[in-house]
């Protein structure tokens, strides 16, 4: 099993998510570490695809042999189109990893794929899922969100939202405390990818892209 697994491009708001529960050493970094003959790294970018292009094609340029890569705001197989093919990707869902879900969605996994997964993050269980942009957790939580938000620009107050969400659907946190879990740059994102793919009804509310205006450089 490998020693410790390198995170790459996650929000630190995201970090505890993928501690809780690791058989290994969770090494989180905002920018690039020293990953030259790395067997697995991860990259949970949640931000422009230029960025995430720039990265995986260093890590490749770098001799990593695998990548457990973000597939949200780009489908694996765009992905494989970005690098020569001398590095294996498989996709996974950032956010229901920030969100410690007990149960992942990845695509692209071998059989061994799955038996470093499950013995890396023994409390999780991996299923395979379509190559779709947002999967399945990030394209369901994130249009609530997007829902929450025009009901707070109205009037309403997020934890009234909060506790009517975790009472009425048993969910086990409402719409802003899963915003404040993910950060708000990484639900613009999601947003914005899933709009892209999939149409307006997706579209980021202006009170998002005002929130996070400078992190996308206005």
């Amino acid at each position: 099993m490998t020693e410790s697994v390198q995170l790459l491009g996650a929000d630190p708001l995201h970090w505890p998510g993928w501690s809780q529960g690791s058989a290994v050493a969770i090494h989180p970094a905002v920018g690039m570490v020293p990953l030259d003959g790395a067997q697995w790294v991860v990259e949970a970018h949640m931000g422009p695809l230029s960025d995430k292009r720039e990265r995986l094609r260093q890590l490749e340029g770098r001799g990593v042999q695998a990548v457990l890569t973000s597939s949200v705001m780009a489908t694996l197989a765009a992905q494989n189109t970005w690098i020569r093919g001398n590095m294996h990707l498989v996709g996974f869902d950032p956010l229901l990893m920030a969100a410690a879900g007990r149960t992942q969605t990845v695509v692209g996994a071998t059989d061994d794929d799955i038996a470093w997964l499950s013995s890396t993050w023994p409390d999780r269980t991996f299923i395979g899922a379509a190559d779709a942009v947002g999967l399945v957790f990030t394209r369901e939580i994130l249009p609530i969100i997007n829902e929450a938000v025009d009901f707070v620009a109205r009037g309403l107050n997020p934890k009234d939202i909060d506790v009517a969400m975790k009472l009425g659907l048993r969910y086990p946190k409402g719409p802003w405390e899963w915003a404040e879990t993910f950060g708000w740059s990484s639900v613009y994102w999601g947003l914005a990818a899933l709009e892209d793919m999939f149409g307006p009804r997706f579209r980021p509310h202006p009170w998002i892209r005002q929130k996070v205006g400078s992190a996308l450089g206005d």
